[in-house]
């Protein structure tokens, strides 16, 4: 029998991920890249990425070969909202997928996009709605609530403390639980007052279900459009995200 591209890349034992992307508020431009080069460079990843979800996902058929969805692709919401949404028939085949097993990782302002559609907001859990807001860009230190979750141990013993020291990002306060959904946040960060924000701990990283799929949000994750890359070029931002789509699209994470 006559193995096709994907069916060989599957039995070497590659990851293959979609990016979709085309359309944010922050860099697409450059995170969507980046992503797929951070990934496959590890060996265990075949990523592609799409610019124009509504074309890609109106193939149900063809989203079978993916184990994962990377989302980088924002709406906006209230003032901010530009659109475009997705087509009635790739949003119906997006979620389809997901209740069947394709699993998805949010990266940052993801959480921003398509207000009112329940079932993505149901996936993300925690959404940038009426009342969220960050402070200034600033270094922050990230901390681990669960230590023994899989994206968690293994890599906080490689790090001072056990944490995520001065990372450089926008710090995302007053997220919204969406419609009593369940999720688990496996980091947090401390939103300080004088960095503009709430004077609490929020939530930097969480994990869930989704029908049969896992999904990872990493709400960490700014890059402006021509701003600085300092978060993305962090070894520790890197490696988070790394380990949390390997999680969410194999339940196992590669400790090397």
């Amino acid at each position: 029998m006559r193995l096709n591209k994907y069916e060989k890349e599957y039995i070497v034992g590659k990851i293959r991920v979609l990016i979709l992307t085309g359309v944010n508020n922050h860099d697409w431009k450059r995170t969507a890249p980046f992503c797929k080069d951070l990934l496959e460079k590890t060996g265990r990843f075949d990523v592609e990425i799409s610019d124009d979800p509504s074309t890609t996902l109106s193939s149900r058929k063809n989203l079978n070969q993916y184990q994962l969805f990377l989302l980088d692709y924002n709406t906006g919401f209230g003032d901010l909202y530009t659109g475009p949404e997705w087509s009635e028939i790739a949003r119906k085949n997006f979620i389809d997928a997901v209740k069947l097993g394709v699993n998805v990782c949010v990266l940052h302002s993801a959480n921003n996009s398509f207000p009112g559609w329940v079932e993505y907001e149901e996936i993300c859990a925690l959404m940038w709605r009426e009342g969220s807001s960050h402070g200034k860009y600033h270094a922050f230190e990230v901390e681990f609530t669960d230590l023994d979750h899989p994206i968690v141990n293994g890599f906080i013993q490689t790090l001072p403390d056990g944490k995520m020291k001065a990372h450089p990002d926008e710090l995302y306060h007053q997220l919204k639980h969406m419609h009593d959904t369940d999720y688990h946040v496996i980091a947090q960060a401390f939103s300080t007052i004088e960095s503009g924000g709430t004077g609490q701990y929020e939530p930097m990283a969480l994990v869930k279900t989704y029908g049969q799929a896992r999904i990872y949000h990493n709400i960490l994750g700014h890059l402006g459009k021509g701003g600085s890359t300092d978060t993305y070029d962090n070894v520790d931002f890197q490696t988070l995200l790394i380990r949390g789509c390997e999680w969410a699209a194999t339940g196992t994470v590669t400790n090397s």
